[in-house]
């Protein structure tokens, strides 16, 4: 009755257990319980599971010694989910070929990685993953779905040569030291949306379908050279705080750059957009260089401009350039070309009095440093009478100034005189009498005569040298009212 007593409770936990689903599953040779927190596991007792061909599903290991795959003869042929473990060696996984999905999603890594030349057939989950020190994933095919959410990357990371033949997912990815996806293929979409880079490397790197770099922070350089975007990309609100390189890389689909902030200089030479590119509200505290891109529709609204950017369109090849003339008058690096062409798309805008702003600019700081001769006599003259064709007002101005200083001179000069006669005027009567000083308002009256007809009127002539005046007056009545006429009329014809 005693050891009836006693073993009735432990046939009653044997009965429980027995009925909880899964605790029946025999553990694997080499593996010890250490409880619900974590279980531990040896790596090459690992090895010869994944060599047994059964399945894998585990959560929570902890896997001590080097995971080297370069032992297995051929492909992996199982799935395998380790998940939420812990993999205290090195991890050497190179030209391995899983032909289903790994799962390894929120293990630690905290030795070196490496996934060299490696081909997921499946999908390859490492999203909540921590890869302590170096992780290469160069030369690796991911023939599914990638997936590096939330995924941290504490030390340098190559994805270089990488294939990504389904969607790349790396949303919320932190990436603390160097990285680069040099000559990686994107033939999907790939998604960096709220990454957080360091220093970022895409050179020579393919986008096939579209790309997402929305609210993208990149903390240090970020190289995107002679990189192809065959879709739209997206980098509205990225930030980036270092230098941002673009050149040579070219934009097939929509170009979104709304409302980007760039702390230095924002490098697009040689870039070719084929479609919008769209930089509304963007900011830049540095430089933006478009030297020698091409661009079909750039549009620069609201953009912002730090008190010593400087942009450049030298050799800039552009159909539509969409950035009123009061944000960039005063950060144009100087090229005859880039004016001319910016004085050509703002008439196709019709934005006259923009285009006419920066054709006078343009003229202006031309002249300015040209050496002194007769061509930058030239321009002075034409400054000064017209403002180079575009100022009607400098014409009108010395229309008015010329017929009241002439005015002037006449009257306090005594340069005229003026036949009366009581009740009438006779030219020629033996009977008139000059007067001795005419008033101001006839002066007056003498210039406009003078200036706009070069004929004095009939009871009024000059006097002395002042004859002389009146024909200089003359001339430079035709040739400013001529002027004025024609300076009016591209004004009015436009």
């Amino acid at each position: 009755m005693l050891l009836l007593t006693l073993l009735l409770p432990l046939l009653l936990v044997e009965g429980v257990l027995a009925e909880e689903p899964g605790l029946d599953v025999p553990l694997p040779q080499g593996y010890s319980s250490l409880g619900q927190a974590s279980a531990a596991i040896s790596a090459q007792d690992l090895l010869a599971q994944i060599r047994s061909g059964e399945p894998l599903d585990y959560d929570n290991l902890t896997i001590s010694g080097q995971l080297d795959l370069r032992q297995l003869d051929g492909p992996v042929k199982q799935s395998i989910r380790i998940t939420n473990s812990r993999f205290l060696g090195p991890v050497r996984i190179e030209a391995v070929i899983f032909a289903e999905a790994l799962d390894l999603r929120g293990c630690i890594f905290q030795e070196d990685v490496s996934f060299i030349k490696s081909r997921f057939q499946g999908d390859a989950k490492f999203s909540g993953a921590r890869f302590i020190k170096l992780a290469d994933f160069a030369d690796t095919s991911f023939v599914g779905l990638s997936s590096f959410i939330g995924t941290r990357f504490l030390n340098d990371t190559s994805f270089g040569n990488a294939q990504f033949n389904g969607d790349a997912t790396f949303m919320d990815c932190i990436f603390a030291k160097d990285v680069d996806f040099d000559n990686a293929n994107f033939l999907r979409s790939g998604s960096f949306r709220n990454a957080n880079f360091e220093n970022v490397r895409f050179f020579e790197t393919q986008f096939a379908g579209q790309a997402t770099f929305l609210a993208a922070r990149f903390q240090g350089n970020a190289t995107f050279a002679a990189t192809r975007f065959e879709s739209d990309v997206v980098f509205r609100d990225a930030r980036f705080f270092m230098g941002s390189t673009f050149g040579l890389s070219s934009f097939s689909g929509l170009a979104d750059f709304g409302n980007v902030d760039f702390r230095k200089t924002a490098f697009f030479g040689g870039v070719k957009f084929a479609d919008l590119a769209y930089f509304v509200s963007a900011r830049f505290d540095g430089n933006l260089i478009l030297e020698g891109a091409r661009l079909y529709s750039m549009q620069l609204d609201n953009v912002v401009f730090s008190e010593n950017s400087k942009i450049n369109l030298n050799s800039t090849d552009f159909t539509k350039f969409v950035v009123h003339w009061g944000t960039i008058r005063d950060r144009m690096v100087f090229n005859g070309a880039a004016y001319l062409a910016l004085v050509k798309n703002y008439k196709s805008l019709e934005w006259f009095d923009e285009a006419d702003e920066c054709y006078y600019q343009y003229r202006k700081i031309g002249q300015d440093q040209a050496s002194w001769g007769w061509a930058k006599l030239s321009d002075i003259i034409s400054w000064l009478s017209c403002g180079y064709g575009v100022r009607v007002s400098y014409t009108a101005f010395w229309c008015l100034f010329t017929i009241l200083i002439f005015g002037v001179i006449f009257w306090a000069g005594k340069g005229m005189d003026k036949f009366e006669i009581e009740g009438m005027e006779l030219p020629g009567d033996h009977r008139l009498k000059p007067s001795k000083r005419v008033s101001f308002t006839d002066a007056l009256y003498f210039s406009i005569a003078m200036f706009t007809t070069s004929q004095a009127p009939v009871n009024t002539y000059p006097v002395g040298v002042y004859r002389h005046l009146a024909m200089a007056e003359g001339i430079l009545g035709w040739f400013f009212l001529g002027l004025f006429v024609v300076v009016l009329s591209a004004v009015l014809i436009r």
